[in-house]
């Protein structure tokens, strides 16, 4: 119960914030660049299938840059607000669990990550389809295939699990958005230079693009999911030992 009502707090808190707006912007930002890669071709080859290419192009730029610069947005204003107003000292007061208010920042960030995902669905389809009435060539791309898109957007969001849990943590434990966003800027610029390394693998930043790579989607999965948990359960306990100047 504990739980469930700090949930509601949280979900309330959201209103009328950019951490909400968020959700819809980012996606719109991706599906708006895929649609105008697709819209300004002059021509289209025999081989150019409409239904394969906006939805992986989509979805590859969401795993490998814009989730990872969401989530430690996302993380860092979710946390902000106890930061900013000196709120810990007050949550911690309240007959609440402390581990109930962790685990509620944990799922409303993996809330916020799956909704905008299903966001970037929804908007890369009507992208997809707005083309087909403005470009004749594409008006025979055939039907959307909602089971691969959903399939790999479920995918993205599963292996992006072990970098939401570490932003969670640190953008709890540390005030202030320097340090939160450092932390996110800095490990997806790297990964656009360790995507082609073997630690690539392993490496959490890239685990959400590795679902689309040969070899690499069962590690991204285990990791995403597995690390995430892991990686949740960690930082809940460092938050509920530390002690709050």
């Amino acid at each position: 119960m504990s739980l469930i009502r700090v949930l509601h707090a949280e979900m309330l808190k959201l209103k009328r914030t950019l951490a909400f707006r968020m959700i819809f912007v980012a996606p719109l930002l991706v599906a708006m660049l895929q649609f105008f890669v697709v819209y300004r071709q002059r021509r289209f080859g025999a081989d150019f299938k409409l239904w394969e290419m906006i939805p992986k192009g989509s979805l590859s730029v969401w795993a490998i840059f814009m989730l990872p610069l969401l989530v430690t947005l996302e993380t860092a204003l979710l946390n902000g607000i106890e930061h900013g107003e000196k709120q810990w000292k007050h949550l911690f007061a309240l007959p609440i669990p402390r581990h109930a208010v962790y685990t509620a920042k944990w799922i409303v960030a993996q809330t916020l990550a799956a909704a905008s995902t299903l966001v970037l669905v929804a908007l890369t389809v009507l992208a997809g389809l707005a083309l087909m009435r403005l470009r004749p060539e594409l008006a025979n791309s055939g039907a959307v295939p909602y089971g691969w898109i959903f399939k790999h957007a479920a995918m993205v969001w599963l292996a992006a699990g072990l970098i939401i849990a570490i932003h969670t943590w640190v953008s709890i434990r540390w005030p202030g958005f320097a340090l939160a966003l450092g932390v996110g800027i800095g490990g997806t610029f790297f990964a656009l230079f360790a995507a082609s390394a073997q630690i690539g693998k392993y490496y959490p930043w890239l685990l959400p693009v590795n679902v689309f790579m040969d070899g690499r989607t069962n590690a991204a999965l285990v990791l995403g999911v597995v690390g995430g948990i892991a990686a949740a359960v960690i930082g809940c306990v460092e938050f509920v030992r530390r002690d709050v100047a």
